[in-house]
């Protein structure tokens, strides 16, 4: 889990700029963010013109001549930079889209937070909504008073949501947007909702702590999640019950490799000939060092935060976590050449790797890292009884 206190809370005057300048913008170079570029983001002044801009600063058409996992990686921190900038402009504009309709400011401090590879920074090009607001009530506000801001919130969160729709961000298929109460509510609204689901970790429930885990403070007061966050970590430490049920609910995941290392794509349909690289192998490796993260206290949010702190920590040997980030790195250009395979735009396509056009090193470096995949689950499944001895 990480804050990042990401900026204040003042609206910014969109009516300040010239009309010149959101007329004839400066073309921004595909796959980089430069200052200029990032005050470019912050004059948008409405989701279609947000949308615009996303299509033009994501857009990586450029890139097709490097087909290559390797010469891809190092775009996605860019990637994810562009992503939070975009996003962090679309809570304002939502903000500022409520006072305009007059229906008033934030009441109280709030935060705006990422979940999934969002809260990871780890999306790829395309990438759908995972989302939730905090905010904190103060002990003085009457209940008309504290009514009256769940109702704020709740009108932020639909702004928020639809906003972000429009500018190229379709809702989480698993409804885990702020729109959704589970994901938006008060801090002690969120510390209730930790302990029910601690306390009761059927399926869901462990679904629903393993995304929680992944949250990172995008816009806002980034200290008012500290107490939620504070409570996750007390609640699942020791705790090897909680350990095994969260184990359980990821390792479902195939990886699609056969015997003597044969890649197993699709064999029928849309994506016959592909394979899915989120789920059968980024999300089994996501999946794996999460929980010995979190099973050793390590509650940074990013995968290779939290390889880096499983080195410190001893858990794994330096050498090992360095080989599973470098794979990690090619996972992450893979999930960036599997726009260039498709071009439809399509969040679902996202996914998916044509093997007929990986380069032969990138097709090994595939296949290698799911073999290490596999490897990683072996080492997982093992976890809870590791502590119960």
């Amino acid at each position: 889990m990480t804050l990042a206190n990401t900026g204040d809370m003042v609206i910014p005057n969109y009516c300040n700029l010239s009309a010149c300048a959101r007329q004839h913008p400066t073309k921004a170079a595909p796959l980089t963010l430069s200052p200029e570029q990032i005050e470019r983001i912050r004059q948008v002044n409405s989701f279609a013109e947000l949308a615009l801009i996303r299509h033009e600063l994501l857009d990586p058409s450029p890139m097709r001549d490097l087909n290559r996992a390797g010469e891809m990686a190092p775009f996605s921190i860019v990637v994810n930079l562009i992503h939070d900038n975009l996003i962090r402009q679309g809570v304002l504009l939502a903000v500022d889209s409520l006072a305009k309709r007059g229906l008033g400011t934030p009441p109280v401090p709030f935060a705006f937070l990422q979940f999934g590879s969002g809260g990871r920074f780890e999306q790829a090009i395309i990438s759908d909504q995972d989302n939730g607001l905090v905010y904190d009530l103060p002990d003085h506000l009457n209940e008309q008073e504290i009514e009256a801001v769940h109702g704020y919130f709740q009108l932020l969160a639909a702004a928020v949501v639809s906003g972000l729709e429009e500018a190229g961000y379709p809702p989480c298929q698993g409804n885990v947007t702020c729109l959704s109460p589970r994901w938006r509510g008060s801090v002690a609204q969120w510390v209730d909702q930790l302990d029910r689901w601690i306390s009761h970790p059927v399926w869901e429930n462990a679904r629903y702590l393993l995304l929680a885990s992944d949250v990172r403070v995008l816009y806002g007061e980034s200290a008012i999640f500290t107490p939620v966050l504070d409570r996750f970590r007390q609640l699942l430490a020791g705790n090897t019950f909680l350990l095994d049920r969260l184990v359980s609910n990821t390792l479902h995941y195939r990886v699609p490799l056969g015997l003597f290392g044969r890649v197993l794509p699709e064999v029928t349909g849309r994506f016959r000939g592909a394979v899915n690289i989120k789920y059968g192998i980024y999300l089994p490796i996501v999946n794996c060092v999460r929980h010995f993260a979190l099973a050793h206290g390590i509650f940074a949010s990013s995968t290779l935060e939290r390889l880096g702190q499983l080195a410190e920590k001893g858990v794994w040997s330096k050498s090992f976590c360095d080989e599973v980030a470098a794979h990690f790195r090619l996972i992450q250009g893979l999930r960036l050449i599997a726009f260039l395979h498709w071009e439809d735009g399509l969040y679902t396509s996202n996914s998916y790797i044509k093997l007929s056009k990986l380069s032969p090193d990138s097709a090994v470096s595939m296949r290698e890292a799911m073999k290490l995949a596999i490897r990683l689950q072996k080492m997982t499944a093992k976890l809870p009884s590791s502590f119960k001895g």
